[in-house]
């Protein structure tokens, strides 16, 4: 008996340093986490790297190393030159907050949809033509932030978004029967249009 109470201190010590490793975070903890703002820093620590901040890198590609920090809550990589994304962003399995705004993406990213944990995705001014049916996978989540780019497909899969509230589509070329659609999809969303096009119209 007085060795299993001995041994109760050690095993309440080990229990605490796993769940302050705890790789994903609350939304709390996320908002109030050290963000580094280059790669050089973060690799110093980087199992401490939940939040990364990599904008007006001028970068063409992602640099590999990102891929070590295996804790990553939170990125942006806003302003830069980036057309594509890299498959292996799929292995940062934390990711809550993505944002890559202002860069040259013509397509949705389909790595998006290998982050269960998602909750905010800013990807506004980009060249995206579309969403992409994998994303109704993305129960959690609850922003995306979209103006600014070339949007028509917009799949009945993504009826599976249940978590989603707030959806920008503003400066896009719409007529009224797609709002309709867009709408319909997400009836518990508040979606921001601008104005309806007459695309078409007088033709």
């Amino acid at each position: 008996m007085n060795t299993l109470l001995r041994s109760l201190p050690l095993l309440c010590l080990c229990f605490g340093a796993g769940s302050m490793h705890a790789q994903l975070l609350s939304q709390t903890a996320l908002d109030s986490t050290k963000e580094f703002y280059s790669i050089a820093s973060a690799l110093k620590e980087p199992d401490q790297v939940y939040r990364l901040q990599l904008t007006k890198k001028k970068y063409k590609e992602l640099p590999e190393e990102i891929r070590q920090f295996k804790n990553l809550n939170a990125l942006d990589i806003g302003k830069n030159k980036l057309k594509v994304l890299p498959a292996w962003l799929g292995e940062l399995k934390y990711m809550q907050e993505f944002r890559a705004p202002q860069n040259k993406l013509q397509e949705m990213p389909a790595v998006v949809c290998q982050w269960p944990h998602l909750k905010r995705l800013d990807l506004h001014q980009n060249e995206i033509t579309g969403l992409i049916p994998c994303m109704g996978d993305l129960a959690e989540v609850v922003s995306l932030d979209l103006w600014s780019n070339d949007l028509e497909d917009f799949p009945e899969e993504l009826k599976g978004m249940t978590a989603l509230r707030f959806m920008d589509l503003r400066v896009i070329q719409f007529d009224q029967r797609e709002m309709e659609h867009i709408s319909e999809l997400f009836p518990r969303v508040k979606i921001f249009f601008s104005q309806p096009c007459h695309c078409g119209v007088g033709e």
